[in-house]
């Protein structure tokens, strides 16, 4: 053997230097072969989800068109007009003001053999028209009737709603016309098109905090399954295809999505690959260079630590002798400490912000409906009951528009400061779910119970006197509650208690608003409505 390689101190460096090398090599196998493909398909499953939630969100408003057709298609006055019996329907119902008031495109009445009767709408220039029949100046919804012929000749009793893409991008709805109170014949249909507008499109991007588009693309050219495609190292975009009308069109949403989530992943790994090799090649300089009470002891203490640090949930000291040092094995614990607190102190922030509501400091919907689960699974167990709240602010978008949006959010604000005054039970979370809606959670709480909560909190916030001077309800600032209450003997779960309360606050606004609800047949339904 050469003089040279007879060094033990080059052997032991060339020996792990191989090591150093298999490990390194077989990582990146690894990596290549197992971990990415299962971050891939976690981006995938993430990026689906995503398109999910921007789904249910244009499945809402659609829900919203049913119900606006069908509060004017159910109505004496609206059967008496196609039968030709109010001519002064027109005059007292349909002018400019209501279709911009209900964001929509035009209203289009058609008798029992689906000829239209009278069309109110805008046409291709914004000019608003209010006409009998489809002929001049009309005639531009010739265009939108002839999209929806099949739909009109397969006119059922049930109120329909779908989405159109030809010839501009919108969403529909049609109704039969009946009379109010008793049971009638259908004298005809009421439709109903929503412009699916740019506002319209932003304002979807803020309820689901999606950055998306929506599109109008040929059947031809559209691909039935989801596509994803990745952009750069950061953004990825997403689509998804709805069936839309004509048949010869789809509707495709589109989404830019963030990366985070395999970014987050793929440094965690090679964190962990920088780390081992660092480890080794310290290992390497320390056994070559150090004896064992002076190196080896040391590096034991050190992995003792870190074996800690993996199994508790807070970060355990790090040996004061081990900080005390100032060579290479001081210089690592002092890193590692400070590495091992910043990753403590990043994972606290972020579960923080992950979990509440930045704007308010109330718990997000994420925390609540962790919590919501938490609370039915302890409730079978105990045989206690569950009850939850949904709030909504009276007239709230009025308000944005009279006050501004900076008003806005000091409104929810002091909502919030209210909310977690007089809701301070250890175990009562209250939650922001949405733009004006927040949610209360009241574990082992009984439907009369939570109804008395929720009848003091909207009185509290009454009480507050918050101005609002654009409120039909009242001249300050008014809340509707829903309330719903599950028992673990039933079927209820996390989806139909909240389906309950959200019925509930419907039936308050319904009643007249500022006032606590529940739905009828629901734990001794009631409603109470303010003082007079």
């Amino acid at each position: 053997m050469p003089r040279t390689f007879a060094s033990l101190r080059l052997r032991f460096l060339l020996a792990l230097g191989g090591v150093l090398c298999l490990a390194l090599l077989a990582l990146v196998l690894v990596a290549r072969y197992q971990i990415m493909p299962i971050l891939l398909e976690d981006e995938e499953q993430f990026a689906g989800s995503e398109l999910d939630r921007a789904e249910r969100a244009i499945g809402s408003e659609l829900g919203h068109m049913r119900r606006v057709v069908e509060d004017w298609a159910w109505w004496d006055d609206t059967y008496q007009f196609v039968l030709g019996e109010r001519p002064e329907y027109v005059d007292s119902n349909l002018y400019q003001s209501t279709l911009e008031t209900l964001d929509l495109k035009m209203m289009i009445f058609f008798d029992a053999q689906h000829r239209p009767v009278w069309v109110a709408g805008f046409d291709e220039d914004g000019e608003f028209t209010s006409c009998n029949g489809s002929k001049t100046p009309c005639h531009w919804v010739v265009s939108y009737i002839d999209a929806m012929q099949s739909k009109l000749e397969r006119q059922s009793d049930e109120t329909q709603t779908w989405l159109l893409a030809s010839p501009d991008m919108a969403m529909a709805s049609m109704s039969g016309i009946y009379r109010s109170h008793e049971t009638s014949p259908s004298a005809g249909s009421l439709l109903m098109v929503r412009p699916l507008s740019t506002s319209w499109i932003e304002q979807l991007r803020d309820t689901t905090g999606i950055e998306l588009d929506v599109n109008s693309v040929s059947n031809s050219n559209a691909d039935a399954n989801d596509n994803l495609r990745r952009v750069s190292s950061t953004r990825m975009a997403a689509s998804r295809t709805l069936d839309a009308m004509p048949d010869d069109h789809l509707i495709r949403v589109d989404a830019l999505l963030p990366r985070q989530r395999y970014q987050a992943s793929l440094e965690t790994f090679r964190f962990a690959l920088y780390w081992t090799s660092g480890v080794l090649i310290v290992t390497l300089l320390i056994v070559l260079w150090l004896l064992e009470s002076i190196v080896l002891a040391p590096i034991r203490q050190l992995s003792r630590f870190t074996q800690r640090v993996h199994l508790e949930a807070a970060p355990p000291p790090m040996p004061a002798h081990l900080l005390a040092r100032r060579d290479e094995i001081g210089t690592l614990a002092q890193e590692f400490r400070d590495l091992v607190d910043h990753h403590y102190q990043q994972s606290s922030l972020l579960l923080e912000l992950s979990q509440h509501d930045s704007l308010t400091g109330l718990a997000n919907r994420r925390l609540f409906d962790q919590r919501l689960e938490q609370a039915l699974h302890s409730a079978q167990a105990s045989g206690h009951q569950v009850s939850a709240l949904m709030i909504d602010i009276d007239h709230f978008k009025l308000y944005n528009d009279y006050y501004g949006h900076l008003a806005g959010d000091d409104c929810l604000i002091a909502l919030a400061e209210c909310m977690q005054q007089h809701l301070g039970g250890k175990r009562i979370l209250a939650a922001r779910t949405g733009g004006e809606e927040f949610s209360v959670l009241m574990p082992d709480t009984s439907l009369q119970a939570a109804m008395l909560q929720a009848e003091s909190l909207r009185l509290a916030i009454e009480a507050r006197a918050l101005p609002h001077a654009t409120s039909p309800t009242a001249p300050h600032l008014t809340v509707s509650i829903g309330v719903a209450s599950c028992h673990p003997t039933g079927l209820d779960d996390a989806v139909s208690l909240m389906q309950a309360a959200d019925q509930a606050l419907y039936r308050a606004k319904e009643s007249g608003r500022n006032r606590v609800a529940t739905i009828p047949g629901h734990r001794h339904a009631t409603t109470t409505a303010p003082s007079q």
